[in-house]
């Protein structure tokens, strides 16, 4: 099935230069799923957009079924392994710590909550949205925290705003970013911090360059996977998006994870390189700023 790439824009710059990509195609729920890139912004975006029925089955509880397994109340360890995306989630919410206490925070896409139950540790008043209906109720089984669907949150929180809103590894999961931003809007107040991260899967760093070889090399033509994410970005491209969505940055710093390579020393040849590649990076990425696959973002909405 090809893609007619003159009918879909660009979901980081809004451009309509979109060009097929080196990128295997992507076959799930008998579809066929194609990585565009962007000549404009150097971006990838998957097209045709998910419907309704796709993301039933690429979310939902299942998504997070170790959950199932927990007995009683979900207990959170904080001590995340070196370079683990989590960790650096943790990390750069402790530089305003100060900021929190006595605060409301709004948490978008809160998974298992740890980001949630980590900030109300610092004094902050949480709440959270998540996705699906039936990960929400077992969420509320599982854990003491405020979580509601966002048609939920919407009519309970109708006339309230928030001093902080996160929003952790979600936006390269919408066909539609900027219009989740737009609707956020009327959850903040002229001040409300607007907290954001996520993967950089088109940034420079011998991490990214190792893996988009092997994926030269092995010249599939189609993958069976799931296209959750459906943007990839560079640095660049996602400070364009922020800024085209009408926010101010005002702390913004690139840092890399170990995933998708592995994250400890296995005996396998081709694992062992892996791993060696990836720590490897991790320390170029020390030294260059600008190298790295995960962001961290924090701003204000600029015209409020």
């Amino acid at each position: 099935m090809a893609t007619n790439t003159t009918s879909v824009i660009c979901r980081i710059c809004s451009s309509s230069s979109l060009v097929e990509s080196y990128y295997p195609d992507a076959h799930f729920n008998e579809k066929i799923f194609k990585y565009l890139k962007c000549r404009k912004c150097d971006s990838f975006n998957v097209f045709p957009s998910p419907n309704e029925e796709d993301f039933k089955k690429m979310y939902g509880e299942e998504d997070h079924y170790y959950l199932k397994d927990v007995k009683g109340q979900l207990q959170y360890d904080f001590n995340y392994p070196f370079a683990h995306h989590q960790g650096y989630q943790i990390q750069f919410l402790e530089q305003i710590k100060n900021d929190l206490k006595g605060k409301t925070l709004l948490d978008y896409a809160c998974g298992s909550g740890f980001y949630m139950k980590y900030a109300e540790t610092l004094g902050a008043k949480v709440v959270g949205v998540e996705f699906d209906k039936k990960f929400v109720t077992l969420l509320r089984e599982k854990t003491d925290l405020d979580i509601y669907t966002f048609s939920e949150m919407k009519l309970k929180f109708a006339a309230e705003v928030f001093d902080f809103i996160h929003l952790g590894h979600i936006l390269e999961h919408l066909p539609e970013p900027f219009e989740l931003l737009e609707e956020l809007r009327m959850f903040a107040h002229k001040d409300t911090v607007f907290i954001i991260d996520g993967p950089l899967e088109r940034n420079s760093c011998l991490h990214r360059f190792y893996v988009d070889l092997g994926s030269r090399l092995k010249r599939k033509k189609y993958r069976d996977a799931v296209p959750q994410h459906l943007t990839l970005t560079t640095q660049k491209s996602q400070l364009l998006f922020f800024n085209r969505a009408g926010l101010k940055k005002e702390k913004y710093i690139v840092v890399e994870q170990y995933f998708p390579l592995p994250s400890k020393l296995e005996f396998s040849f081709g694992k062992m390189i892996s791993f060696f590649i990836a720590s490897f990076s991790i320390l170029l990425s020390k030294i260059v700023p600008k190298y790295g696959n995960v962001f961290h973002y924090r701003g204000k909405i600029n015209d409020l």
